[in-house]
């Protein structure tokens, strides 16, 4: 039974590392899959249509040499961008390894406070319809369930978060954090305390 958890642990981190490779990687899937379903659907050619196209083809030493090269080309750019993205989730995954507890538990409260004020911002702007009022009230109040859900991680941790490391469970979206912090929501949030969020949370 502990082996299956260090197992499933494993794969756990490994997804969290390269979970950008695996974007990639599902994107292509499902653009191959989209084009062989609308060829399959408005034209009726599946695979074994494509595959006696290629038998019919003629076999000559040049066309064998495109093929090659066209492969060549395909696995340097698939390497190319792996390598990049891996290398780029590394130092991500460093660089937030190397963060002191301290820097990566008051970063989670500025980022879960931050992302609350940009939901409040859009539910209290000008709405000239009542059905795009009750539309962002309903986001405003996922938010605020999804506010309090990731906040109770601050203070309570299963036993397979207790596993992780601390940056790994108290994740942040740096691309959503870049844009929040480009937008001003952390000018007033120097004086943020995890006591804070714990009222919020704990005492509402």
């Amino acid at each position: 039974m502990a082996r299956i958890l260090a197992s499933w642990l494993w794969v756990l981190r490994k997804i969290r590392l390269h979970y950008d490779v695996i974007g990639h990687i599902a994107a292509i899937c499902f653009l191959v899959l989209g084009v062989l379903d609308y060829g399959y659907s408005f034209h009726g050619r599946d695979l074994l249509w494509w595959r006696q196209k290629v038998l019919q083809e003629e076999i000559t030493p040049l066309s064998v040499l495109l093929h090659i090269g066209g492969v060549k080309i395909a696995i340097i750019l698939v390497l190319t961008m792996w390598s990049y993205t891996r290398q780029a989730a590394e130092r991500r995954w460093q660089r937030q390894r190397d963060m002191p507890i301290t820097c990566v538990r008051k970063r989670y409260c500025r980022f879960l406070i931050m992302r609350l004020l940009a939901s409040l911002d859009q539910l209290i702007h000008h709405h000239p319809r009542m059905e795009d009022f009750l539309e962002r009230h309903k986001d405003f109040a996922d938010a605020v369930e999804l506010f309090r859900w990731q906040a109770r991680k601050l203070f309570e941790r299963t036993d397979l978060q207790l596993c992780l490391p601390l940056h790994e469970v108290l994740s942040v979206d740096d691309q959503q954090e870049q844009d929040l912090l480009h937008q001003g929501y952390d000018e007033k949030l120097q004086r943020l305390r995890e006591m804070d969020i714990h009222m919020m949370v704990y005492e509402n």
